[in-house]
């Protein structure tokens, strides 16, 4: 444990700092590398073996590793600013990552790059430590207010913008890869570097290129995500005018019905249609919603894949620099272990996404095809007003249904053009773009390492 308490200094980590560490399913400590070993005060043969709490500090709401847990153990991967607290007595935060990888999990940790999200949640931490002294002051054992101290990091955050803890780690992770890749002098070619560690960190370097490639693809699908949903509810606004104007037409229109029936029909069928055209334009803002949080998933998956490969990068230079044994190396087959999942998983998720803005483009050229229907019925039902002379109790609903047609009318040509944006941008993704340089650097790594995975 922790030979001296907690003082006043705090250590800064650098950009370049990446921290790894594995762990069994009860958290013992079974990998740690050399920026661990160095930050944390403890030798190697300290941390092996010892649970990865040996690192906490008591500034930590207990709440945070409640979170941590449910998510861990339920295969879910973990995102979270942590203060950690080191054999000296000093301290230093980190955004760890944590990810479940076979038997037990696999993290990598490093600076924090957005002190802006950084001090959001220090805040949230430092009122929910108050939370849960109070819940133990009041009986509740460790465990009861670890959850009531989860529960209150949920509420707090929820209070700034994001809905769940899901919420949070999708939006904090890619916000913190990107900030630290604009930053970090990892991704920097190392020409010098020659031979087995050249050609590992040539293979980094390419799945740097198509992650980053893929992300701004990604931004590009939730710009149009967020456009559609902008202009799906401007049409779901006016269309509930128009079935309302609509309603209030094929009421009248029962009301002549025994002279003209097929005014009656006519306007009951305009009725219907509008209420279908709402029910439709719903149904894509609801879909947008979730096209909405697959990209974000899919941005986070990517964040979490840049930082693993970050971390290979990292173990690569540490060898070739000679700040570290070879040993190192054959944890880089961990790593790859976890960059096949991540790529496979955004792979699969890409898929589903582009599927998804199709039936988003097919909908709307449905929708768009409705209106105009609506529009035939419209017309037919002006002119029967005008043959059966009933202009006098019924004119008055012309004019109301005129300006919202024309009012859909133009925002469904505006969905129409993001529509095929949404076909354009639906192009099917070669899995192997991904893959390929993920089994290039598993393989450079194996004949570094010449053993298999470290995992005990």
């Amino acid at each position: 444990m922790t030979d001296a308490p907690p003082g006043n200094q705090d250590r800064v980590v650098g950009v370049d700092e990446l921290f790894f560490s594995t762990t069994d399913r009860k958290g013992i400590i079974t990998g740690a590398n050399s920026v661990f070993v160095g930050l944390s005060h403890y030798s190697r043969s300290e941390l092996l073996g010892a649970p990865h709490n040996v690192v906490r500090h008591p500034d930590m709401p207990a709440g945070a590793f409640a979170i941590m847990w449910d998510r861990l153990l339920t295969g879910r991967p973990m995102v979270a600013y942590v203060k950690n607290l080191a054999k000296d007595g000093s301290a230093y935060w980190v955004l760890a990552t944590i990810t479940p990888l076979g038997d037990g999990f696999l993290s990598v940790r490093g600076a924090v790059c957005r002190p802006d999200l950084w001090d959001t949640v220090t805040g949230v931490y430092e009122k929910v430590l108050v939370i849960e002294k109070v819940a133990r002051e009041q009986g509740h054992g460790k465990v009861a207010a670890a959850r009531i101290g989860a529960a209150a990091i949920v509420h707090e955050l929820a209070g700034r913008g994001f809905p769940g803890y899901g919420d949070f780690l999708r939006y904090v992770l890619p916000a913190e890869v990107s900030a630290r890749a604009a930053l970090s002098q990892l991704s920097v070619e190392r020409p010098d570097v020659v031979g087995g560690l050249g050609a590992l960190l040539g293979a980094t370097h390419t799945l740097d290129g198509e992650l980053s490639s893929l992300l701004v693809r990604l931004d590009d699908f939730l710009d149009l995500a967020d456009s559609l949903g902008a202009a799906s509810r401007d049409a779901l606004t006016t269309l509930a005018g128009l079935s309302a104007s609509a309603g209030s037409a094929s009421r009248a229109s029962a009301m002549v019905a025994d002279s003209a029936p097929v005014l009656a029909r006519t306007a009951s069928a305009m009725s219907i249609m509008s209420d279908e055209l709402g029910a439709r334009i719903q149904a894509l803002a609801v879909r947008l919603d979730h096209v909405h949080g697959w990209v974000m998933e899919l941005r986070f998956r990517i964040g979490l894949a840049r930082l693993h490969n970050d971390m290979a990068r990292s173990f690569a230079l540490e060898v070739a620099e000679g700040r570290a044994s070879a040993e190192g190396i054959s944890y880089v087959l961990l790593l790859c272990r976890a960059l096949e999942e991540g790529a496979q998983d955004v792979t699969g998720s890409l898929s589903s996404t582009s599927g998804a803005l199709r039936e988003v483009a097919e909908d709307v050229i449905g929708a768009e095809k409705q209106l105009n229907e609506f529009q035939y019925l419209l017309a037919s039902w002006r002119l029967l007003v005008t043959r059966f002379g009933k202009s006098g109790p019924l004119g008055e609903h012309v004019g109301p249904i005129d300006s919202q047609l024309r009012g859909g009318r133009e925002q469904m040509a505006a969905l129409r053009d993001l529509a095929r944006r949404c076909l354009a941008e639906a192009q099917p993704y070669d899995p192997a773009r991904l893959l390929d340089p993920v089994g290039l650097i598993s393989q450079a790594s194996a004949e570094l390492s010449g053993a298999g995975p470290i995992w005990t």
